[in-house]
């Protein structure tokens, strides 16, 4: 059962960092255009320039503005996959 679960949550995990990347590159081409590398900081952690960008962009642009939120729970649920399917039915918490 914990395995399973485990392998759901890492499913999600792959799931949302996919999200995650595709929103980052939409959201950040929209005003880079070609030069969305600029804002690779902006993936993990929003900056000041990243959030004048979003403050920018959402003005104008199609796309809610990028939050790395999205990033962090794709790691966390990855992790707690990991841990899920590393665990040891029935083992003593002692």
């Amino acid at each position: 059962m914990l395995r399973q679960l485990g392998k759901a949550l890492i499913l999600a995990g792959f799931a949302s960092f996919m999200t995650s990347v595709a929103w980052w590159y939409l959201f950040f081409s929209q005003l880079l255009k070609e030069d969305v590398k600029r804002a690779s900081g902006c993936f993990y952690k929003t900056t000041t320039d990243c959030a004048i960008g979003n403050v920018v962009i959402s003005a104008v642009g199609d796309i809610p503005a990028y939050s790395p939120d999205l990033l962090w729970l794709a790691g966390v649920l990855t992790g707690l996959g990991i841990i899920l399917i590393g665990a040891k039915p029935g083992a003593d918490n002692t």
